[in-house]
């Protein structure tokens, strides 16, 4: 992943503007406290991210096609797997854990991919 580059900036959750500063509190994707809790401005180069009053809700519209294109084919295969012995009775309760443990993530992932479609990167 090239730094500079807006792929770069959503998956390592850096501010778009710098790709230098963190966008959350706690960095990083699996955290269990302050999971949205994100500073002010960013670190190092002072960008806003409270950029209007409600705007993190727009990112309910992001991560839910995202949560879709994970959990619509697990569940197909789930249901095809049903014929093979009952072996979806086993996985389902495993495919269930997966998707609570990967909301975090995409909850984060939203956010930074909203923003990146608000603030440019700097180039200079």
């Amino acid at each position: 992943m090239k730094k500079g580059t807006k792929l770069y900036s959503i998956l390592k959750l850096k501010c778009p503007h710098c790709q230098i500063g963190n966008l959350f509190s706690n960095p990083g994707l699996f955290v269990i406290k302050g999971i949205l809790k994100m500073p002010e401005n960013c670190d190092h180069c002072k960008q806003s991210f409270k950029l209007e009053p409600g705007f993190y809700t727009a990112a309910l519209w992001i991560s839910y096609p995202i949560e879709l294109i994970i959990f619509i084919p697990v569940f197909l295969l789930g249901l095809s797997l049903d014929s093979l012995n009952g072996f979806f009775k086993y996985m389902y309760p495993l495919i269930i854990l997966f998707a609570f443990m990967i909301q975090v993530p995409t909850m984060r992932i939203a956010r930074a991919i909203l923003l990146n479609m608000s603030i440019d990167h700097n180039t200079k």
